[in-house]
């Protein structure tokens, strides 16, 4: 909560102020601007939510097709969150959740609570259903900051996410 009050707060000053996130940071010397590092500081969260979604199919689930796309979105997101994290730590720009509040509107923590109540095939469907929203919301971020970001790895990082994200979504439809 404070986290997110903190996160407002600096957003309002940056918009009251007119500057800019990146204007004269290590961001905007690595070719990175305002569509990036949001990008970054939303996505991380998001696929933070999506482990948490994955990483309860172990438990629930008893399906291999089920086990096996979350365990390809589980390596997938950790990997992308690294390097998301290592941008911003390279840029000495914070790592913050600038209003991963908005995600929760297409997944709530109350829509994860929820999951966690099933087990088996009532499990497997749902848990298909939510992640399937939660990575077409992925998808959404990735289209955007692929055409209104500048900095080519976030870019290029994002087409990635589109077509794996997308893939997986197909996936989900066979499981």
């Amino acid at each position: 909560m404070r986290a997110r009050l903190l996160v407002a707060l600096v957003g309002f000053a940056v918009l009251v102020s007119g500057c800019s996130i990146a204007s004269g940071t290590a961001a905007t010397q690595a070719g990175a601007n305002d569509t990036d590092i949001r990008f970054l500081w939303d996505m991380v969260p998001h696929h933070k939510q999506t482990l948490q979604i994955s990483g309860l199919v172990r438990s629930r689930s008893k399906n291999p097709e089920v086990i096996k796309v979350a365990d390809a979105i589980t390596a997938e997101g950790t990997s992308e969150i690294d390097k998301m994290n290592g941008w911003l730590s390279e840029w000495k720009v914070a790592v913050a959740d600038s209003g991963h509040q908005a995600h929760e509107m297409v997944v709530s923590p109350k829509d994860v609570d929820q999951l966690s109540g099933y087990n088996g095939a009532d499990f497997d469907k749902q848990w298909a259903a939510l992640m399937g929203r939660h990575l077409r919301d992925g998808v959404q971020m990735a289209e955007a900051v692929s055409t209104g970001g500048t900095h080519q790895g976030v870019r290029a990082l994002s087409k990635e996410m589109i077509t794996v994200q997308n893939g997986l979504i197909a996936d989900l439809d066979k499981a």
